[in-house]
């Protein structure tokens, strides 16, 4: 018996997490020594993102309807508010820390005479003020159709929480019923899904692309004058993440190490796609099947925190507003900073899901504030690095307060499954 019998070798084992950390770092290698000659490759970026977004809307949708319809109005109850409830906490004290940050760094101290605010313009005159009455009224979508077309996640969830909740009171009361909207509901989600994964085995070849001709098109001299800017706003982020991991482990009872390490993947992928509807597919399985959340519980929560609880988004609209306001020798006293802080939270709530929303998100705060709407032209090169820095914040939240639900359920959290013990026995 050959010894090549005995030990067949191992065959090649394709990691997808690898080939994206590896298309990342070598699409701002590229980005850097390509320039802006890269931008011709960006179409291929976004190409991989329309193919993803175009079922993220729909999966998102059956997800939350068949989460809540197999929900019983007690549990819903339960999940579903302590989620909320989470997700409001969070994005408050995020958006205080956003405040305090910049406040004490003061990013956009002696900034006003550099070239790059001198040169700043902005379109205002596709841009119309929207007050915070504006934003909670589109929440409430008057044609469904139109919603998902336009990609507003908050309308569409609504939807589906009030089809998801017809869908229990009748499964409720015609108990031993097929219902055939839910299963139809179920069986489109799995195939979206297999849709979506699909289109993600090609994700290293579109990050690539997109990266690259981001940081190429970048450049030093846009870079380098908010590099404070950025330092303040990627520190509150970290500072903050730091702190999610040390309260949930205290609350889980669980090890801070092991959670880093099942985070990792959705971490990375939030990162290079700067995308939360990108990143949920991934996110919803590491949460499962690495962390180990009950199903039920992610089901809900992970879809509905992907609008609802952006943290990343409700940090970047302070820092960001406050700079400004320091460019332009504008004073915030204590009262600004309690609106600031209510406004940023609230505005979180209709950010964009896709990439790009950093500067949709500013059209919406800066007419809030009395700030010139020029001012978003200083930030619109910065499409890329604030994205990552806000997106891993908003993704691992979601997470965070899953966990944190999870934590006061029965079972809410599989310890076999988050320290591998079922894997092992497998």
């Amino acid at each position: 018996m050959t010894t090549e019998s005995v030990n067949p070798p191992k065959r090649f084992k394709y990691n997808a997490t690898l080939a994206i950390v590896v298309a990342m770092v070598a699409g701002y290698i590229v980005g850097v020594i390509g320039g802006e000659s890269l931008s011709q490759i960006q179409f291929i970026g976004d190409v991989f993102f329309r193919l993803v977004q175009m079922g993220i809307v729909p999966f998102v949708m059956c997800t939350i309807i068949e989460a809540v319809g197999g929900l019983t109005a007690r549990d819903l109850s339960g999940i579903g508010v302590k989620g909320i409830a989470w997700f409001a906490g969070s994005s408050i004290l995020a958006a205080s820390c956003g405040v305090a940050a910049a406040t004490i760094f003061q990013p956009g101290a002696g900034l006003a005479d550099a070239a790059l605010v001198q040169e700043a313009t902005y379109d205002a005159s596709s841009t119309t003020a929207v007050t915070v009455q504006d934003t909670i009224t589109n929440f409430f979508s008057s044609n469904i159709v139109s919603s998902m077309g336009a990609g507003a996640m908050v309308p569409c969830i609504v939807f589906s929480i009030a089809l998801g909740l017809a869908i229990s009171w009748w499964r409720s009361n015609h108990e031993g019923e097929p219902c055939p909207v839910f299963d139809f509901i179920a069986q489109f989600g799995e195939l979206l899904l297999v849709v979506i994964r699909g289109v993600m085995t090609i994700a290293p070849i579109g990050i690539f692309c997109y990266v690259s001709s981001m940081v190429g098109q970048l450049g030093p001299e846009v870079l380098i004058p908010l590099l404070k800017y950025l330092l303040v706003l990627g520190g509150t982020v970290f500072a903050f993440l730091v702190l999610w991991i040390i309260v949930v482990c205290v609350r889980c009872s669980l090890s801070p190490a092991v959670l880093i390490r099942h985070i990792w993947r959705m971490s990375f992928m939030a990162i290079a796609t700067i995308s939360s509807a990108v990143t949920l597919p991934v996110e919803m399985d590491d949460a499962k099947n690495k962390i180990g959340v009950r199903e039920d519980i992610a089901d809900l929560v992970l879809p509905l925190g992907m609008p609802l609880n952006s943290n990343g988004a409700s940090i970047h609209l302070a820092v960001t507003a406050i700079t400004i306001a320091q460019i332009y020798g504008m004073t915030f006293g204590g009262l600004d900073f309690v609106f600031l802080t209510v406004i940023s939270t609230l505005l979180s709530l209709a950010n964009a899901v896709a990439p790009g929303a950093d500067i949709v998100s500013l059209t919406m705060i800066v007419p809030q504030l009395g700030l010139p709407l020029s001012s978003i032209g200083i930030f619109a090169g910065l499409t890329y690095p604030v994205g990552a820095i806000r997106t891993i914040l908003n993704v691992d939240s979601d997470v965070f307060c899953a966990m944190m639900v999870a934590a006061g359920e029965k079972d809410g959290i599989d310890r076999d499954v988050f320290y591998g013990k079922k894997a092992l026995e497998k």
